[in-house]
This record gives structure tokens, C-alpha cells and sequence, in this order.
């Protein structure tokens, strides 16, 4: 049997709740040896929840740690490269939440310290490892509509206070509906076409005075040779009844109240993604799955396997460089009100 990797969790706040069950389903392969927070209550009772954790209150100390093979950092996204920093340069595997970082500068210098410290850099692209949008991803590659001439996105959602404290603070998140979910669909995008768009124009505004970053946000990006996409972001999009839980409270959840669709139009046809859970091909079903978080456990799954196998991971830090150039670009170009050009 292989040696299971050593794994430790920094960061116990509201995204912890989907990635910790995650550790847990795969404890044949992974072994939980620490918990990393400043916040000693929660420290303490998240302990208690596992058989023989170490428990740290210092970063800096558990990376000096050599019972830990890996980290799982769920931060602020301010410190996020920073972090990952420390433990990469350490040698230490880093699986990362997205976004990268706060800009290509510092996702850059991640990539740049898992080369040197050889090690894994993964960034927590969770939405790609649902079926139906790996099978997306399949067939657009086997050109099933033909070549890929535009993707369009829409989220239409409603959120009236954030789900934590530092989302309210742009220097923390780095905006606000762009980072928070923006990096998944960008992200999808830039996958989809596997190239860089060569330009980029985007509008965004915020209306809402609880947090400063953007709610509202068209982007359009055009890949040259006829391709582009289209990209429309609402959190104002209604005041529908929720509980605490729900889209206006602690957690968005996509599923229960708002819209998010994919149409991919190509030359022969077109798909079509409801959320992650449903993929249609002109108009007939064509993959289905349920409405689930497991999908933090198949992200779990590539980032060890990949560590096992010594190869880049699925949205390796190498290649989420390319969605945080256009996260660039597209702020970019709401500061300016010009179309942005993109060096790859």
C-alpha cells in the first residue's frame, strides 16, 4: 500500500465546511496530521472532531513541520500567495482555493516557487470535476458542434450581505463577483478554448454598499479567428426568501437560487451546461449528476494522485496563470473603459 500523503488543513472558516468532509472520504489515501488557524476556539473544536491532529496557531511553524507533506490553505485571498509561498519554497505540496492570487504578478511567483521547491502547485478550480462538465470539455476537444465560435455564461443571482467579513474589504478579495465566481467561469472558458483570448473589455459596478468590490459585470473576450465569449455576472439579479443558509446568508448556493447556464455554439451544433449538473447537446440530455459537493473530493483525489504520480495537476498553478492574466484584464479594462490586449 502506498504511504498516504500527510495532509494539513490552514484556515477553518466558511469554505472549510465542504473541503474538511472531503479529508475525511479519503482517509485511505490522506491522513489529516494538522489543523492551522489563529482562531483558538475554532481550533480547538474542529480538533476534536479528528483522532491525533496537531493543532497550530503559527503558519510559519508548521511549515518548518516534517510530518506534513502538503497543504490545503483556505484563505483570504489577499494572502493566498503569500502563503503558499512559504510552504512551496519549504517543498511542501500546496493545494490552494481560488482565486490563484490577487493578480498574475504573485501567481507568477507561486509558480515559480513550486519550481523551485519541486513541488505540486494545484489551485481549487472545483467546478471542473463535475461529470457533466468534464464531458464537456471531452467532447468540445473531439469537436462533437465543430469548431468552437463563442461561449456565452450567464449567472443571475442575489446576495444582500456577504458570507464573511473580508469579502466587504476589495483590498482582501480583489474585487468581488469576479474573484468569488467569475475565477470558475473564466476559468472554464479559457479551459474550453485551451488558449489565451487576445483582448478583453469589461463593465462592472457596484451597487451595493455592504461590500466595495463588483456585483455587476459583462465581459466580453475575443479569442481571435472568429471565437470569442460572453460573459454576464448579477448578484442584484432579485430579493428571493432564504433561509440563513441560503444565497442571501452565510453560503451562495448556486443550485437552490440562481441562474447559471453555459451555451458553447460552434460551427455544428451547440452545448449546453446548467450549472455543473446537467450537459445537453442540441437540446437532448446527454450526462446528468446530482447536486453535490463531491466535488471537493475529486478535487482532492487529482491533487494526490498527481503529487503520486509526479505529474502537473488537473489546474495546475502553471496553468491558472492564464485565467488570472485575464482576471487582470478585465479590471484593467473597467478602470480604463478600453479593450485590454493579452500577451500570452
Amino acid at each position: 500500500m502506498l504511504p498516504k500523503l500527510r495532509l494539513a488543513v490552514v484556515g477553518l472558516g466558511r469554505v472549510s465546511k465542504s473541503h474538511l468532509p472531503a479529508v475525511r472520504e479519503l482517509s485511505e489515501q490522506i491522513e489529516l496530521v494538522a489543523l492551522v488557524t489563529r482562531d483558538s476556539s475554532k481550533l480547538q473544536h474542529e480538533a476534536e472532531q479528528w483522532t491525533g491532529v496537531k493543532t497550530y496557531t503559527s503558519y510559519d511553524d508548521a511549515v518548518q513541520d516534517p510530518d506534513i507533506d502538503a497543504f490545503l490553505l483556505l484563505l483570504p485571498h489577499d494572502i493566498h500567495a503569500e502563503y503558499s509561498i512559504k510552504a512551496l519554497r519549504a517543498g511542501k505540496h500546496v493545494l490552494v482555493e481560488k482565486p490563484m492570487a490577487m493578480n498574475v504578478e504573485e501567481a507568477e511567483a507561486m509558480a515559480s516557487a513550486a519550481e523551485a521547491g519541486g513541488a505540486t502547485l494545484m489551485i481549487g478550480q472545483s467546478r471542473r470535476f463535475f461529470s457533466p462538465v468534464m464531458e464537456s470539455i471531452k467532447r468540445v476537444r473531439a469537436n462533437e458542434i465543430g469548431g468552437l465560435i463563442n461561449i456565452n455564461a450567464l449567472l443571475l443571482a442575489h446576495m444582500d450581505k456577504p458570507a464573511t467579513d473580508w469579502w466587504k474589504d476589495d483590498a482582501k478579495i480583489g474585487g468581488f463577483i469576479i474573484p468569488l465566481w467569475g475565477s470558475h467561469i473564466l476559468d472554464y472558458i479559457v479551459w474550453a478554448y485551451d488558449k489565451m483570448p487576445v483582448s478583453v473589455y469589461a463593465q462592472g459596478h457596484s451597487n451595493n454598499p455592504n461590500w466595495s468590490g463588483e456585483d455587476e459585470v459583462a465581459i466580453s473576450l475575443n479569442f481571435g479567428e472568429g471565437q470569442m465569449a460572453n460573459v454576464l455576472m448579477s448578484f442584484n439579479a432579485g430579493a428571493r426568501p432564504t433561509d440563513e443558509e441560503g444565497l442571501t446568508g452565510k453560503r451562495i448556493w448556486s443550485t437552490q437560487n440562481s441562474i447559471y447556464e453555459r451555451y458553447l455554439i460552434g460551427t455544428n451544433g451547440m452545448m449546453q451546461l446548467k450549472d455543473e449538473y446537467e450537459l445537453l447537446l442540441n437540446g437532448e440530455k446527454q450526462d446528468e449528476c446530482d447536486r453535490t459537493n463531491a466535488n471537493f473530493t475529486w478535487q482532492l483525489q487529482e491533487f494526490a494522485d498527481a503529487i503520486r504520480e509526479g505529474r502537473e495537476p488537473l489546474a495546475s498553478g502553471k496553468e491558472i496563470i492564464r485565467v488570472m492574466k485575464v482576471i487582470d484584464a478585465c479590471f484593467e479594462s473597467m478602470r480604463t473603459h478600453q479593450v485590454v490586449p493579452i500577451r500570452d
